[in-house]
């Protein structure tokens, strides 16, 4: 086991960790398990058990052996530290909520507010993903499809059938038939290209 002070043998740990050993990157980890838990314990994380936070603080001090660079002539343990550090802050900030703002409002303008917050029992995380994968189905709906499929979908939504989107396009109900069929191919394409 290397000693505290030996930073020359601290770097070549690091190094071999860096190269795959497995049994110097156990060794770092246990030696740097106090100063993990040390930093954890003064942090809280709500909805997180204090075992959470020194797995976070795992993470940032596995992140700091994977980063390190002895060139630049600064010990593992001060760099150790910082990189623990920033990981339990960096998993902090993403787990905030949206905060109330600070200035005044008017009662126009908090009902407004209050129906762009989400829902406190539906996960954040949730609330997000939904929000983006609506973003995502508007730009396709506006800047993929023709005009006529634009308008198909739309009376689609409206759960018509074909014959009557027929009818109030001025087509025929195959016309309403092959441009869904052109929205499915359209979306399809999407999807598997990750657009």
């Amino acid at each position: 086991m290397v000693a505290r002070g030996d930073y020359q043998a601290m770097n070549e740990l690091v190094l071999r960790a860096q190269q795959g050993d497995e049994q110097a990157a156990e060794e770092l980890m246990t030696l740097f398990r106090p100063l993990v838990q040390s930093l954890a314990g003064r942090f809280f994380m709500p909805d997180c058990d204090p075992e959470d936070v020194s797995q976070i603080a795992m993470i940032g001090l596995w992140r700091a052996v994977l980063c390190f660079d002895p060139g630049r002539k600064a010990g593992f343990a001060a760099f150790a530290r910082v990189c623990i550090r920033r990981q339990i802050l960096s998993e902090l900030k993403r787990m905030q909520r949206v905060c109330v703002p600070a200035s005044s409002l008017s009662d126009d303008e908090r009902g407004q507010w209050l129906e762009q917050l989400p829902d406190p029992g539906q996960n954040l995380y949730d609330h997000v993903s939904e929000q983006e994968a609506a973003q995502q189905r508007r730009e396709f709906l506006e800047t993929r499809l023709s005009p006529l499929e634009s308008q198909v979908v739309a009376l689609y939504h409206q759960q018509l059938t074909y014959r009557e989107i027929a009818e109030r396009l001025g087509c025929s109900p195959k016309a309403v038939d092959n441009a869904l069929a052109r929205i499915k191919r359209k979306a399809r394409r999407r999807l598997r290209a990750g657009d």
